[in-house]
């Protein structure tokens, strides 16, 4: 039976006692229903991943007793950042959810010229990050990583290109010439990809001049939520990763 795997951000070791915050208390005793006795996983990015025994479930969270460690901290030769135009609702986290699983190393939705999504209150963007957070969060969880990929605040897309310090430099761009499959890459990668209504003539111009070179995944145009999917899978194994 495979063991349900949660995400402790707090320092973990062997024989130890933690207690889980109460948004994973409630997941594990009333969704999942576990109780006392039962193993769970436990992990981070900083101290790898141990397996757990529930010593008490009430009221305040669930107490778990840390066991042996399964998994060392790794560290990841391969980086590759996302820029994701901006998207209504379930396309954006479907986009992020399947980056983290695709193993993105970090994520930062991008306001583009097409976009349909303005976020005009503060507010109402720490919410959003509060949520794709969380999606990221499951993910890593669902995928077997130890480390969760940061999804950044929202930018402007002249201030990613600019922020941007990776090699290797992709945009997709259904018109593009080259194929993402035949362009050589570095272990440091960018991908830039548009929201639903694509990049503008001016947002390619302005990611051909910080150095992206703009590529195509084939003859069909995907969903914005899809192409993130394809793009790091190609990227992926292009880097035997």
């Amino acid at each position: 039976m495979r063991l349900t795997r949660i995400y402790f951000s707090e320092p973990l070791t062997a024989d130890s006692n933690v207690l889980l915050p109460k948004e994973t208390s409630h997941y594990l005793a009333n969704v999942l229903r576990l109780k006392a006795g039962d193993t769970i996983l436990l992990f981070n990015e900083s101290n790898g991943e141990f397996l757990a025994t529930i010593n008490e479930v009430r009221k305040g969270g669930v107490s778990t007793i840390v066991a042996e460690q399964r998994r060392a901290p790794a560290g990841s030769e391969v980086s590759i950042e996302l820029g994701l135009g901006l998207s209504k609702g379930d396309r954006m986290d479907y986009g992020i959810q399947k980056s983290v699983e695709m193993g993105v190393t970090a994520i930062t939705p991008v306001n583009c010229e097409f976009g349909e999504v303005r976020f005009k209150q503060a507010a109402r963007v720490e919410n959003k990050l509060r949520h794709w957070r969380r999606v990221a969060v499951s993910a890593t969880e669902q995928s077997g990583r130890l480390d969760v990929a940061p999804i950044e605040a929202p930018q402007n897309i002249s201030d990613w290109l600019g922020s941007v310090k990776t090699s290797t430099r992709l945009c997709l761009d259904p018109a593009a010439e080259v194929r993402l499959g035949d362009q050589p890459l570095s272990s440091s990668v960018a991908v830039l990809i548009g929201p639903e209504g694509g990049l503008s003539k001016a947002e390619l111009a302005l990611a051909e001049k910080s150095r992206f070179t703009r590529v195509t995944l084939g003859p069909r145009i995907l969903r914005t939520e899809t192409a993130p999917v394809a793009a790091l899978a190609v990227v992926q194994h292009l880097l035997g990763n």
